[in-house]
């Protein structure tokens, strides 16, 4: 799979995801947990804002993060499962 089908899959696996995310909601929509998301943030490999003393993320920059670093092989990583047959985009 290039690089470009892998971010157009996670843009279809983050539909329902917000625009913008506080850390919490980055967990939620994602495989990675919510302290590793305060870590990714702490650390500048995730962008963010920080709005009423909370950190705001876009989806945007997730995806490139989970883009770049999904096949790491020192970090838990995820797959892509193909579509199967019948299965609604």
């Amino acid at each position: 799979m290039t690089r470009a089908e892998f971010i157009r899959e996670l843009e279809r696996m983050l539909k329902k995801a917000p625009e913008l995310m506080t850390p919490s909601k980055v967990s939620k929509h994602t495989p990675l947990g919510k302290n590793h998301v305060y870590e990714l943030i702490k650390s500048g490999e995730i962008r963010s804002i920080v709005f009423q003393n909370s950190y705001i993320v876009a989806k945007s920059d997730v995806i490139e993060y989970l883009a770049d670093h999904a096949n790491d092989k020192n970090k838990r990583h995820f797959a892509l499962t193909e579509k199967q047959e019948g299965e609604s985009k």
